[in-house]
Parts: C-alpha cells; sequence; structure tokens
C-alpha cells in the first residue's frame, strides 16, 4: 500500500480516507474511514463539522476494492490530518471490539415459525387484496 494517506470522494457521495494502492480497473483501500460532513451555523456564518467512522464496520478485512467508475476524484490527506488518522485506524482495526445487540448473535434470535404456509399464504392474499393494513 501507498506511504501517503488519500482522501476518495465517490460517485454515492462518500469520502473515504485511507491508504490506496492503485490496480487497472480498480483501488484498494486500506483502513478506509468515512468523513460524515455536518453543516452548522457558528456566530451567524455556515460552517462544517466533520465525524468519522469505520466505512465498513461489522466486516473484519482491513483492505476494500472499488471499482474506478464509482470514484470521482483523490487527493492527498493534509499533513496535520494523518495523526488524527492513524490514531482513528489504531481504535477501529487494531483494538478488540466488544459487538453486542440486534446483529450479533442473530441465530440464537430466530425462531421457526408457527404458521404453515397455507396461513402465510392466505395472509399474502389478505394483503395484497387490501383486507389486512
Amino acid at each position: 500500500m501507498s506511504k501517503e494517506i488519500s482522501i476518495v470522494k465517490l460517485m454515492d457521495g462518500s469520502t473515504i480516507v485511507g491508504r490506496i494502492e492503485y490496480g487497472k480497473d480498480c483501488i484498494e483501500i486500506e483502513h478506509p474511514i468515512e468523513l460524515i460532513s455536518n453543516v452548522l451555523t457558528v456566530n451567524q456564518q455556515l460552517g462544517e463539522s466533520i465525524s468519522l467512522r469505520p466505512w465498513m464496520a461489522i466486516s473484519d478485512e482491513t483492505i476494500f476494492v472499488v471499482e474506478r467508475i464509482q470514484i470521482i476524484t483523490i487527493g492527498i490527506l493534509a499533513k496535520d490530518f494523518e495523526i488524527g488518522y492513524e490514531k482513528m485506524v489504531d481504535n477501529i482495526y487494531n483494538q478488540p471490539t466488544n459487538w453486542s445487540g440486534d446483529l450479533y448473535r442473530m441465530e440464537d434470535q430466530i425462531e421457526e415459525s408457527e404458521l404453515d404456509v397455507d396461513t402465510l399464504t392466505e395472509l399474502a392474499d389478505a394483503v395484497i387484496k387490501n383486507k389486512i393494513h
């Protein structure tokens, strides 16, 4: 991967920071962190705050492939922000995670339906025919 930290603006509007490697039709982004822009007013003037979050928070991967057709532009991250990026990478990618909640261990929460296929079909027909809202 490149030693330089880059900013990648994607077609979907997201902005990703990470180290990139250029391929023929794609790039690989190592340790991607998404920048979330929030417009705010300060002293009757428009301002902007930037929040950071993992780009693919529930993946164990650290390198992601993006097709070049999905990229608007790429630039180099300003030197003043490199230390902050490195701290975020350490916190996000190098520290153990403590997952909990609905997505974690979902198989423990799944139970078989007590409704048979005929009953489900009747319910679906009733919804389609606007008999159940």
